[in-house]
Order: C-alpha cells, then structure tokens, then sequence
C-alpha cells in the first residue's frame, strides 16, 4: 500500500509556474568544512556544478539569491570557527557581487539572520532551496520556510549529506541514505522537491 503524502493531504499544490519577483534561491552551508574540511560530505563535489548552473540561470533571470553560511559563537570552536578556512565559501559556490550573505548560528538559515526580514520585505513568497547538509540544515531551513508561509521547492539533486555514526555507535549510516530518507521527509511534510532541471524548466512570469 502507497502512504499518504501529508502535504496532499494538507492541500498543498506543487508549484507549476514561478514569479520572478517574489522568487528567491537560497543557497545553504555550501562550505569548505563540508568539502576540504572536518565535516566532509562525499557528495558535494558532485553538487557542485549543478549548483553552479542554477545561480547562472537566477542571474540571467534576476532571481534573488541568498548565500547562508554557518558560524559557530566561539572563535575556538574545531569547525566552523569565525574567520577560519573551514567557515569559508566553497570558491566555485562563492557568493556573486549581486547576492545577499546571511550567518546563521543553528540549523535553520532563519536562526539568528535578517533572512525573513529581508525576504518579506523584498516580496519574495517563493523559495528555492540547495545546499548541505539535507537532514540538519536544509531540512530544518525547509521547516522554517513552511511555518513562515513560504511555498518552498527543494532542489534534490543540489543537496547532499555526510555519513553518519549511528545512534548505538555500532554502525556508519551512509550519506547517500541519509540524503535519500532527509528529501522524503522534506517531500512528505513541508516542500516539494524536484531535481534542479525540472525547477528551471517551470513557467517564468
């Protein structure tokens, strides 16, 4: 038997068509302490032009593209230190001259940030989410987005996450199963996902 799906049960469309200027991307924790760093994703590299492609295709249609990066509090801290390499935007993903830079300090882009605020003031009713890690930051930035009144598309293909030590510490749950069962999730409760090829192929008006 297929599962409900709560968000059809809720009575939330999937997006057919997207408003230029109530539309933003939001690009999530794409660092070097996900690729060269502490925190590693194997992933990510093959993320990484894809990404790459979609803040072309908002550039040329002058979307709103928000850039958030995480920091941690303490200048000591072992990852995502202030300043520190591993804190630093993956180059080839790094923020453009025309893009907004937001610093989170929990999961959620919204924690700690002007994001909404700047958002709401901007018009923007639309998001477009990519980045790392899908179970902790895109998910719960996903959350955020849906309590916030957002509509909210995921980008699947441009997300990924790390291996993780099971809760009994017995066992690696790989990062390919813990993106797979994060973008179910997503796609269950509170976005809708779609690989990026199917988001930029969707009616500009």
């Amino acid at each position: 038997m297929t599962p409900n799906v709560f968000r059809r049960l809720s009575g939330t469309p999937d997006a057919t068509r997207l408003y230029k200027k109530k539309t933003a991307v939001v690009f999530l924790e794409y660092q070097n302490e996900h690729f060269t760093r502490l925190l590693p994703i194997e992933a990510a590299y093959a993320v990484a032009a894809p990404a790459a492609a979609l803040l072309n295709w908002a550039d040329k249609h002058k979307i709103m593209v928000c850039h958030v990066r995480h920091l941690a509090k303490s200048m000591a801290s072992t990852v995502f230190a202030p300043e520190s390499a591993g804190a630093a935007f993956y180059p080839e993903l790094a923020p453009r001259k025309t893009h907004a830079i937001y610093t989170k300090y929990a999961s959620s882009a919204f924690a700690g940030s002007l994001l909404h605020t700047d958002l709401e003031s901007a018009g923007i009713d639309t998001l477009i989410l990519a980045g790392l890690d899908t179970p902790t930051t895109v998910s719960a930035t996903a959350h955020d987005a849906k309590l916030l009144g957002y509509k909210t598309i995921v980008a699947a293909d441009l997300c990924a996450a790390r291996d993780t030590v099971s809760w009994d510490k017995n066992r690696i749950t790989k990062g390919d199963q813990m993106n797979d069962i994060a973008l179910s999730a997503i796609a269950d409760k509170y976005a809708q996902v779609e690989l990026s090829a199917a988001i930029t192929a969707l009616e500009l008006v």
